[in-house]
């Protein structure tokens, strides 16, 4: 049997998980508490025991989300029975499926949680205090593959990971991504953007063939 403590838990996960399936679907803006309350089959009094306003859920949507994020990655990053393209299949797939359940908005809501323009710079530093660890696994898997350029050194993958993230975040990127509110135009763009940032990641220069350059 649940302790309180537990059913609590419970419940704030659940909160959480109503929260993030609502701002996904329709976005941050367009979402009312009372509206998380009733699918989340909770009174307004009790979302508000875990979270003191819908700017504060958001942010533990946002970095429940990053942490979530990192455990199924590194679940797949450290599968022995998995080889490394299809780590990075899985990563993509995984990226992929984020962005086509993602409304625009709240896309931009992560954004500025991520760079700590809503209050506190909490979701950045779990990402940061994640984020060597997690891809010096993956690049090790890409070595032992021989999957990455044996060239390109750890520190000019990790630098190329942070040129790329701060790019898609920064006002510029932001206005390329999602400066718009057209949904089909911000999914086909990010999953191109997944695209090259994962296979871009990997590093290994084409090959000569007879029709010219090839990756195969």
């Amino acid at each position: 049997m649940a302790t309180n403590q537990q059913r609590k838990q419970q419940q704030r996960q659940h909160i959480l998980q109503t929260a993030q399936t609502l701002f996904m679907r329709d976005g941050f803006k367009a979402i009312k508490v009372s509206a998380i309350a009733a699918a989340a089959d909770v009174s307004q009094v009790t979302l508000y025991k875990y979270f003191d306003s819908k700017l504060n859920l958001g942010h533990q949507v946002v970095l429940a989300m990053v942490n979530d994020g990192y455990a199924d990655s590194r679940a797949y990053a450290t599968d022995p029975q998995l080889s490394y393209q299809e780590i990075v299949q899985k990563m993509v797939t995984l990226s992929t499926q984020m962005t086509d359940t993602m409304h625009p908005d709240f896309y931009r809501f992560v954004v500025r949680d991520m760079q700590g323009q809503l209050g506190n710079d909490e979701t950045m530093q779990a990402y940061q205090a994640q984020k060597r660890n997690f891809w010096s696994v993956v690049i090790q898997r890409g070595r032992e593959a021989g999957m990455i350029d044996p060239v390109l050194t750890d520190d000019a993958l990790m630098l190329y990971l942070d040129m790329f993230i701060q790019y898609i975040s920064s006002p510029a990127g932001q206005k390329i991504v999602a400066g718009g509110e057209q949904d089909a135009h911000f999914k086909a763009l990010t999953r191109q953007i997944d695209h090259l940032f994962f296979y871009g990641f990997i590093g290994v220069p084409p090959t000569e063939t007879k029709e010219g350059l090839s990756h195969e």
